[in-house]
């Protein structure tokens, strides 16, 4: 058995099955360029079938949810596919930067743009970036961020539960 200590969300005490949550995406090098031989389309490709295949696991997920956790994975499922944003990512791409850093710069800057406008649009900050680092991951081939899934209940360790 092992123990662990943290802040809970719910009161009392729990024995159970862990699992962790995966580690936060880390940002792309500054300067990353992609090095396709096809380059650029090519990179842009790899940016378009990523953001499909986060869109489509957000759809699935929002097809199991219920309540206020469905409505937003459905609206997050949309900002996978932003035309913004694969419009800003697309144009660094052109300019040799890479799928996965090109993505960060455009999520960035969308996610600034959210924030400056206010109320309901700022809320949604959080969300763009967490598609980014989901696109990102994808890109990487990494876990993306987010509750593991699983058919049994879990106590769900994690450094940060934004």
């Amino acid at each position: 058995m092992e123990n662990f200590a943290g802040v809970g969300v719910s009161p009392g005490r729990v024995i159970g099955p862990i699992r962790h949550m995966p580690k936060s995406v880390g940002e792309p090098p500054a300067g990353e360029r992609h090095d396709s031989p096809d380059a650029p389309e090519a990179a842009v490709a790899a940016l378009k079938a990523a953001s499909k295949a986060v869109q489509e696991e957000l759809k699935r997920r929002a097809g199991i949810a219920k309540g206020d956790a469905k409505a937003v994975l459905q609206a997050t499922s949309l900002m996978a596919a932003d035309p913004m944003l694969l419009k800003s990512a697309t144009k660094l791409i052109n300019n040799g930067t890479s799928p996965a850093r090109a993505v960060w710069e455009a999520g960035a800057s969308v996610a600034e743009m959210l924030h400056n406008l206010g109320g309901y649009m700022a809320e949604r900050t959080a969300d763009v970036l967490d598609v980014r680092s989901r696109i990102v991951a994808e890109l990487r081939g990494l876990p993306a961020p987010g509750i593991p899934s699983s058919d049994t209940p879990f106590v769900l360790v994690a450094e940060d539960l934004a």
